[in-house]
This record gives structure tokens, sequence and C-alpha cells, in this order.
């Protein structure tokens, strides 16, 4: 227990401002493609198995952000995944991005639900055991 999944992300032009500065809601888009990386890495699991073979999806109930330096155009963000809270359908995250320099830029803790699409209206339902089981390996010891 207690992995973190790990990724490399380059802020691009597409991601900025006109001054340069890394726009919040791109920002995000990051965040989500951090969770979207694990879930195609170590998760064994692309959001295209999930979604079209699994019929089943992750969306983002709830999330809490901290921005606290400003990210521009060209840098590079280490950024770094854990799970803070696993439930029977629900997880929250915790994922942070760091400049080169190590120093945190953005603390995000989204909250996902296991979710059947099928289903009218769609509805939460509990972590498939292959899933459990590796989403359990990123649990934060803290936590």
């Amino acid at each position: 227990m207690g992995s973190v999944f790990r990724v490399t992300r380059k802020l691009r032009f597409a991601d900025c401002d006109p001054a340069g500065i890394a726009f919040y809601p791109r920002l995000l888009e990051h965040v989500n493609g951090v969770v979207e990386d694990w879930f195609a890495g170590p998760l064994g699991c692309s959001f295209h198995a999930l979604h079209f073979d699994r019929e089943r999806g992750v969306p983002t109930v709830e999330i809490q952000v901290k921005f606290l330096r400003p990210g521009e155009l060209g840098d590079t963000i280490d950024w770094r995944l854990t799970v803070r809270a696993l439930t029977r359908a629900s997880m929250t995250l915790s994922i942070v991005g760091a400049h080169a320099d190590g120093k945190d830029m953005l603390q995000a803790e989204p909250t996902l639900v296991h979710s059947n699409f099928t289903l009218d209206p769609p509805r939460a339902e509990p972590f498939p055991d292959d899933l459990r089981e590796k989403i359990m390996t990123y649990m934060d010891p803290k936590s």
C-alpha cells in the first residue's frame, strides 16, 4: 500500500492565456488527464475500455483545488496521484502538480463515483474487484 502514480506533462501553448500563464480550466483538464493516465496505466483499464467495454464511468462529482503557484508556457509539471479515501463506489484522490524545482503548483482532490451509464438514470455501483484491488495499492497511508 502507499504507491504513488507519477506522470510528467508539459504546459503547452493551448494551456495558456495570452500572457503565457496556464489558464486554470486547462489545469483541471491536466488533472483529469492524470486520472485517465492512471486508469490506462497501472489500473489496466483505459477510459475507452471502462466506457465502451464495461459500460461504466467515473465522473467527478466534487473537486477541491488550490492553485499555489502559476504555471507558464513550456513548464514541465510533475504530477503525483494517491488515493485519499475509497468507499464501495467512490474514491477521493490527491493529485499534486509540481514544478521542476519541486515546489507545488497545484493541489487537487477530486471525488469520482463508479457509475453504470446503461441505467436510466445512471447510478453508482461498487467498483469491480479487479479495479478495487489495484486502486487500493495507491491508498495514502496517512488517510
